[in-house]
């Protein structure tokens, strides 16, 4: 029950903010999920033997989302490469030889891993089309997970990938996208979204096979680190990683299919 709750509550927050929040509040919004998804990711590598400097990676994170707000993808970049640029110099004026390179790896996983994925999020907020296509990839991640848990649950025999996820079944795997492809399409049909039903449809297959894989990067991670989930914050559900992970490949990539094809965003 309480993970059911949790879904509903986050899930309503989520699409409030998105289809009429100020983007402002959307900013401070993204900020405090990347913050804290960079904080549990830091904690995953430290326990499976990486180390993140953290105040370089914070300060870059500032850069980063400061960068999205001001100048859109340009500066995000910017912002990329300002922070890249610090976990270096930091690495090199206060670690010495031995170790430098996990130290380096590490804050480099979380810099690109939660904070330059999510920091995506902002671009989408900046325009109406944005939101709406921001909220069509929610939707379809959504209901591809469900999907894939009771396609899982009812048929699933072999497993997908025992030794990261032993709960997910091949079942799972291919009911999850189909049910998704079928979200995208009503979606399309409904008028949410303006693009032909072959790009949504082919938007919703990829969005939930990249989804997937997101889930079971994230699931490696924690196998490696010897946890069952990344934090606790979020009753029934783990941390704030545990319910982004599906998100970290999609929202960057999705964001430049849309702008390099010309869907817009």
């Amino acid at each position: 029950m309480k993970r059911v709750l949790s879904a509903v509550v986050l899930g309503a927050l989520a699409v409030s903010l998105i289809a009429a929040g100020p983007l402002s509040l959307g900013v401070l919004a993204v900020l405090a999920v990347i913050l804290l998804a960079c904080h549990e990711a830091a904690a995953l590598l430290q326990a499976a033997g990486s180390v993140a400097a953290r105040i370089p990676v914070v300060a870059a994170i500032f850069l980063m989302v400061a960068g999205a707000w001001s100048g859109g993808a340009s500066h995000l970049a910017a912002g990329l490469a300002g922070g890249m640029t610090l976990i270096f110099v930091w690495t090199v004026l206060t670690e010495k030889p031995k170790g430098s390179v996990v130290k380096l790896s590490g804050g480099t996983l979380v810099l690109l891993y939660p904070a330059w994925s999510l920091a995506h999020v902002i671009l989408y907020l900046e325009t109406g089309t944005g939101r709406r296509s921001l909220l069509f990839l929610l939707f379809v991640v959504w209901v591809c997970d469900s999907a894939a848990y009771y396609v899982g649950s009812a048929l699933g025999r072999r497993k997908l990938a025992p030794e990261i996820s032993p709960n997910k079944t091949v079942a799972g795997a291919v009911g999850g996208p189909l049910g998704a492809a079928g979200a995208a399409l009503l979606l399309k049909v409904l008028g949410l979204v303006p693009w032909s039903p072959a790009f949504a449809l082919a938007a919703g297959l990829g969005i939930a096979v990249l989804a997937q894989v997101g889930d079971l990067a994230e699931s490696m991670v924690k196998r490696d680190a010897g946890v069952k989930d990344s934090g606790s914050l979020i009753p029934g559900h783990g941390g704030i990683l545990d319910r982004v992970d599906a998100l970290l490949l999609v929202v960057p990539l999705f964001y430049y299919i849309l702008s390099w094809s010309g869907g817009s965003v």
